[in-house]
């Protein structure tokens, strides 16, 4: 971030800056000043979502800018009904200010809000914020926790689907991991589910690339800023992300993830997601912090059991004891996991296939193709492809001529 503390809102400045964002001055300040406050706060910032919920974002902005002095604030705070003593979730407003005021002023710069917006509209991203068109309706549940604004590489639409799963696990995922990722969100996809994410390696990355080859889509959501492919292993599978699905961040363009913003977007994706599930994880992996925010929300969990002897499914198998999961192991456990309403009719894979080896045959199809057009055609990377084609040839279901693969049955 820049160091210089000169945060500044001048209309034509802020105008320019977003290049058209909005209508009118009046909500090119609120945006501006969304912006600014996710460039000045660390994410899951209460006491920051508080008082902008409260005083909104461009007063709350502006006595920040005037040095946050308690008798301003508390003046302000007294003409909407409240008062520094009785701010919900946070008694002793007064030392709650302290500590913000030495916080945010060390990041007041109108510099990292205009590069920010500058790198947002050179992609052809989108900077979303509430009551200014497309929001996600499930962010409003964490309160004064909810982000002030989204960066968005992508399709903003799927924020705001009306049904949307998030899957999340290990990153050493197993190959019992893997599958079980696959077919469920291959199933979720099929019953109209957006899929949510963290874009991270093993059943994260699983699940984006299955999600890509199948409707409505997937979302991403980042511990840094979109112009942070991380980690740099999936660079390619988030780049795919921005042009096909979304890719989201609370953190403005330039900022970095770390562990701490790796744990506040686990809030997110709980939040975005209708409900959350858990594939494959052991007793300390970041998913159950995804899980218990999930839970925290009201939101319903699932998770696959898996060996009891497997470290691997410690976390899943754990959740489920507890009675904190429902058991998922297939279609009817994803029924009951998502709100759905109306029959659905899913295209069940075929019978004793799992859903990469059921994406591979038909990329085949009834011709004759190579491995790198099945990998597009398919969605899946070339070891997935090759898995895939592995056990269909052992179910004697194609054959391999020369570089090529073929269909040796087509009556299934």
């Amino acid at each position: 971030m820049a160091t210089d503390t000169t945060l500044r809102m001048n209309p034509k400045e802020v105008d320019l800056a977003l290049g058209g964002m909005a209508t009118d001055h009046s909500a090119n300040f609120d945006i501006f000043a969304r912006a600014a406050w996710s460039t000045i706060c660390e994410p899951g910032d209460g006491f920051a979502g508080c008082l902008v919920s409260i005083l909104g974002p461009v007063r709350a902005l502006e006595l920040l800018i005037a040095g946050l002095e308690c008798n301003s604030v508390e003046r302000s705070l007294n003409q909407v009904g409240f008062s520094l003593d009785t701010l919900p979730d946070f008694e002793n407003g007064q030392k709650y200010l302290d500590d913000a005021r030495a916080r945010w002023s060390q990041r007041l710069s109108s510099q990292a809000v205009f590069r920010a917006l500058e790198y947002i509209r050179s992609v052809g991203g989108s900077l979303l914020v509430p009551d200014e068109g497309i929001w996600a309706n499930g962010l409003a549940d964490l309160g004064s926790f909810a982000p002030f604004a989204l960066w968005v590489r992508g399709r903003t639409d799927l924020l705001g689907s009306n049904l949307s799963l998030a899957i999340v696990g290990s990153r050493g995922v197993t190959e019992y991991g893997r599958r079980v990722t696959a077919e469920l969100t291959y199933t979720a996809s099929q019953l109209g589910a957006v899929i949510v994410s963290g874009g991270a390696l093993g059943v994260d990355a699983v699940a984006h690339q299955t999600a890509l080859a199948s409707e409505p889509g997937t979302i991403a959501v980042l511990a840094g800023g979109v112009d942070r492919l991380y980690p740099s292993a999936n660079r390619l599978l988030l780049e795919r992300i921005c042009s096909e699905g979304a890719v989201v961040g609370e953190l403005p363009p330039g900022s970095a993830p770390s562990k701490w913003r790796f744990l506040q977007r686990n809030r997110l994706i709980a939040a975005l997601g209708h409900a959350t599930l858990v594939t494959e994880a052991n007793w300390r992996s970041g998913a159950l912090s995804t899980a218990r925010h999930a839970l925290a929300l009201n939101r319903t969990v699932g998770a696959v059991p898996g060996p009891i002897y497997s470290p691997k499914s410690a976390g899943c198998n754990q959740l489920i004891e507890a009675g904190q999961a429902s058991l998922v192991s297939g279609t009817a456990g994803l029924r009951d996991l998502l709100p759905l309403s109306g029959a659905f009719e899913v295209d069940q894979p075929i019978a004793g296939l799992g859903a990469i080896e059921t994406r591979v045959l038909d990329a085949i199809g009834f011709g004759q193709e190579s491995l790198e057009i099945i990998c597009r055609e398919a969605g899946l990377t070339r070891n997935e492809a090759k898995f895939g084609l592995a056990q269909l040839e052992l179910a004697g279901l194609v054959e391999r001529r020369g570089s090529d693969w073929r269909q040796v049955q087509t009556n299934l």
